[in-house]
């Protein structure tokens, strides 16, 4: 397995959590910020590369990988929603130790909810890209959630498992998967694609993703974003598929109140539309100023 690089820029260190190694990036100065990403096949920090240098400037950056992804341990857990809502909640405390803004992507956003929700004496504000829970990836009962167990299961097998996983992280399968969640082909660039390979290629790469495709990593965040108390930001790809910008209509109306933010591009538009996304945020982070 080949080391993976370090794409924002910063200091990697890791941190134990629950006997596991858990890794982060850090980098700027300033009030904390911890960026979740989005969960798929391939998903590690990395997608937070094109704005980080600015969100750097302005804040001290913690990019976690979480675990089962990126440079983190990788065990042959069963992955669940709870699983990540602890670890960012511990990640918060025992890390940062300060009421942090936290801004989370898809399923990422979707468990900082949670967190907020629960514990906002560990968040400051929240900024939330596309997130599942509301409208999709709620819930992981019924039909869908026996269907999901088979798929688990056969993920999870030595060789089947390991043949399943090869085939739909290969390079053309990313390829494929990223024509996807962008808009823009000229985002697709080799870089990109040879991060998102290596991200997915690590020994026991598919054990969390295989609790993905079997709806074990679903959070349902209606009753959590009625509750939230500290303050929100919705921003959404104009053209994502993966939680689609029709949908936006329903988390809008649980948080009316909340500033929301259309940003061109798909499924994550910071960083598709880097510069569009940056100016959405920082102009809700002045207001909290």
């Amino acid at each position: 397995m080949i080391p993976l690089p370090e794409p924002l820029g910063g200091e990697r260190r890791r941190f134990t959590w629950r006997s596991y190694q858990v890794a982060y990036t850090i980098r700027g100065s300033g009030p904390p910020m911890l960026l979740v990403h989005s969960i798929h096949a391939a998903a590690w920090s990395m997608e937070w590369r094109n704005v980080v240098t600015a969100l750097a400037n302005r804040h001290t950056i913690f990019a976690i990988d979480l675990l089962g992804f990126g440079a983190s341990d990788r065990p042959p857990l069963h992955y669940t929603a709870d699983l990540y809502i602890d670890l960012v909640r511990d990640f918060l405390r025992d890390v940062i130790g300060a009421p942090a803004v936290v801004v989370g992507s898809s399923l990422g956003g979707t468990y900082a909810v949670r967190v907020a929700a629960q514990h906002p004496e560990l968040v400051r504000a929240l900024s939330i890209v596309g997130p599942a829970g509301v409208s999709r990836l709620f819930s992981s009962e019924g039909a869908v959630g026996a269907v999901g167990t088979v798929v688990q299961g056969l993920f999870r097998l030595p060789v089947v498992g390991e043949g399943l996983f090869s085939a739909i992280t290969s390079r053309g399968s990313i390829r494929f998967f990223l024509k996807d969640i962008y808009l823009d082909a000229g985002a697709m660039t080799p870089e990109a694609v040879e991060l998102y390979w290596r991200g997915a290629h690590a020994e026991g790469a598919r054990f969390a993703p295989s609790a993905f495709v079997g709806m074990r990593l679903n959070c349902d965040i209606r009753q959590d974003l009625r509750q939230l108390t500290v303050p929100l930001q919705i921003v959404w790809g104009e053209q994502a598929s993966q939680t689609p910008f029709r949908e936006s209509s329903q988390v809008r109306a649980i948080r009316p109140d909340a500033p929301f933010a259309a940003v061109p591009g798909g499924d994550l538009p910071h960083d598709e539309s880097p510069g569009l996304f940056l100016t959405a945020l920082f102009g809700f982070l002045d207001t909290l100023d």
